[in-house]
């Protein structure tokens, strides 16, 4: 306090103090009353990944029951991640809410809380978190409580008994078509079945304490900067295109590692490679769309780099058609003997019918970003990651779209991965190949599907609710596309102030 006295009693000492020396009095005046704290303890709102590694079902779960997983992503604290990947977390069943027969309940209901992380060392981490999220289940989360799907609520139902009652004035159900419905239903399973390798987002709901000497946390070894390999994947394609010739996918990723290495790290990572078209394969992706179940190694459209077709292709889903993570990949020439592998790697978060592409189309997500460090998060926790970088592409736009009109948003970097022989198991922590879940017995199923195709149409057959349904699905359509175009006007109008047209006098 001396120092500042003095300057407020006598000015004129300010004139005789260099402005080095008042910064140098001033860092030292802060840094005496306001030492450097240690990272203690988790605020409330962090975010982290979970991935469960043990079924849980809305038709068998009981308040109080465990719930298992492992740490996918850790939380942060001053922008660090505190805890390293795969330590086991700990939670429980708070409520529940099954479908049954589907007298009381469309929907089943699920609600769990996290309580505990377990470092390898030191004490357990004490926490309350809530589920935000789940990445890649057909489920939905509405103020941390999981809701399931309305098994009515299919394409099929929409149509037979919503949008075919649309020009009429016709308010009740049509009693053949209901007949025809209850005899040859295609049904998806209401209740909620959450499989090993469900990814959870988590929030935390208080602010949980951090012990001390916690262990170093583990992170991906940063590649060298390669003068040579920054040059080739720079002078490839940044985007791969239709047979017809329109822009598609981003290239986004590149890995440094043998065919063989590259295969086993997927297969290790959860991921599957894709079934090549056919009848059948159509037939099922067909069913699985509107049963709103899994199919784990769904064909994939052709797309080219450099004219060239996909040398690999694989993708990991897991209860839902419709969420998939997948990524076609190039061989590009080779590093240091090592082959050169580039890919496009996609997260698609939803599938519907399109009038205008003639078939299925597939909603992706903008962030791009997101998709680059899921393909390394999954790899890195296999162990099959030796190093990673990232290689810039400045002149890329940063908002584009793709071949059936959805957006894109990227820095424009491709992410390199040098690739390892992996420390875990193939697929120890995914059950996509496990049978689908029915609850209960088949004529315990059949009952509750008579009950609930009942039940809907009673309420819903009619013009009324289908006006309401088409006026909503509508206004959805249109927000999301004046969002895109708000979007892509918006990062033109960046890009022009940044580089603006260069005019001819």
């Amino acid at each position: 306090m001396r120092v500042f006295k003095t300057i407020t009693q006598r000015p004129d000492r300010i004139s005789r103090l260099t402005r080095t020396s008042l910064v140098a009095i001033l860092f030292a005046f802060c840094s005496a009353t306001t030492p450097a704290k240690a990272c203690d303890q988790l605020a409330a709102g962090s975010l982290f990944w979970v991935r469960l590694t043990a079924s849980l079902s809305s038709y068998t779960a009981k308040p109080g029951m465990p719930v298992q997983g492992f740490l996918l992503k850790s939380p942060e604290c001053d922008n660090a991640p505190v805890l390293s990947a795969k330590i086991p977390v700990e939670g429980r069943v708070l409520s529940v809410h099954r479908v049954g027969l589907g007298l009381w309940h469309e929907t089943a209901a699920l609600e769990i809380a996290f309580t505990r992380l377990l470092p390898q060392s030191g004490s357990p981490i004490e926490i309350n978190g809530r589920v935000k999220l789940i990445d890649n289940a057909r489920e939905t989360v509405r103020k941390g409580v999981i809701r399931g799907i309305r098994s009515t609520d299919t394409p099929q139902g929409r149509i037979t008994s919503r949008l075919k009652y649309l020009p009429s004035v016709h308010l009740y159900p049509d009693p053949f078509l209901l007949g025809y419905k209850m005899l040859f239903p295609i049904f998806p399973e209401p209740e909620i079945n959450l499989q090993p390798g469900t990814d959870i987002e988590v929030e935390l709901i208080q602010t949980a304490s951090l012990p001390a000497g916690l262990p170093t946390v583990a992170r991906i070894p940063a590649m060298n900067q390669d003068a040579e390999l920054t040059a080739r994947l720079t002078a490839l394609p940044m985007r791969t295109f239709t047979k017809k010739g329109k822009e598609a996918d981003v290239v986004n990723v590149a890995f440094i590692a043998s065919r063989n290495d590259l295969e086993q790290a997927f297969q290790a990572a959860g991921w599957q490679p894709s079934d090549p078209v056919s009848t059948h394969a159509v037939v099922h992706g067909m069913y699985a769309f509107l049963a709103k179940t899994n199919f784990s190694t769904a064909p994939m459209s052709l797309q080219l780099l450099d004219g060239r077709k996909p040398d690999l292709t694989f993708e990991k889903a897991l209860q839902t058609s419709e969420k998939r993570n997948h990524l076609r990949i190039w061989q590009a020439d080779s590093s240091d003997g090592t082959p050169l592998w580039v890919g496009a790697a996609v997260h698609e978060t939803g599938a519907t019918l399109s009038i205008k592409h003639k078939g299925f189309i597939h909603h992706v997500s903008e962030d791009l970003s997101e998709e680059q460090q899921a393909v390394m998060q999954d790899l890195f926790v296999a162990g099959c990651v030796d190093a990673a970088g990232s290689v810039a592409r400045p002149g890329m736009d940063h908002i584009m779209p793709n071949a059936t009109g959805e957006f894109f948003r990227t820095d424009g970097s491709v992410e390199v991965i040098r690739l390892k022989p992996c420390t875990s198991a193939p697929t120890e922590i995914t059950s996509a190949n496990a049978p689908p879940f029915k609850a209960g017995s088949r004529a315990f199923r059949y009952v509750r599907r008579e009950v609930l195709t009942v039940r809907s149409d009673l309420w819903r057959a009619n013009c009324i609710y289908s006006a309401f349904d088409l006026t909503r699905m509508t206004v959805a359509a249109l927000r999301r596309n004046s969002s895109h175009r708000a979007e892509q006007i918006s990062e033109k109008t960046a890009a022009n102030t940044a580089h603006p047209p260069q005019t001819t006098p």
